[in-house]
């Protein structure tokens, strides 16, 4: 019944749309883990490709934490997690009820805890 009172202002209506584009735009932690890792992959080789081209052209680098030499991928998904991830999507959960995104969410957190405790760098520990 709230949400139908929420809808029923189209100022309400443009926020949350705009809230949902973000939500969809920044969701990689909150999807299952193989995805999440993979596309954690592809962003991360972006980013480090940026800092190598920065590097390279002798510009000031944008995001140091990005260099490949030194980067902890599951810190930075640590990161990523804490200042931008957890508090939106609570809100959101709280507002649409999502379950199954705040299950993915807490099970890849817990994912990149892990290799960072283990103080691995990398998307994946090395096979046994």
């Amino acid at each position: 019944e709230s949400v139908k009172t929420v809808l029923t202002s189209p100022e309400n209506r443009i926020l949350i749309k705009r809230m949902l584009i973000k939500c969809a735009d920044i969701s990689n932690p909150c999807r299952p883990i193989e995805q999440c890792i993979e596309w954690a992959g592809r962003i991360s080789e972006e980013y480090f490709a940026q800092t190598d081209e920065e590097k390279r052209q002798g510009l000031p680098v944008v995001m140091p934490v990005f260099d490949r030499n030194t980067c902890s991928i599951p810190k930075s998904q640590i990161s990523f997690i804490d200042y931008f991830i957890t508090d939106m999507f609570d809100a959101w959960d709280a507002f649409a009820d999502l379950p199954n995104l705040m299950q993915h969410l807490d099970n890849n957190f817990k994912y990149w805890k892990g290799l960072d405790e283990r103080k691995l760098r990398s998307l994946r520990p090395p096979p046994e």
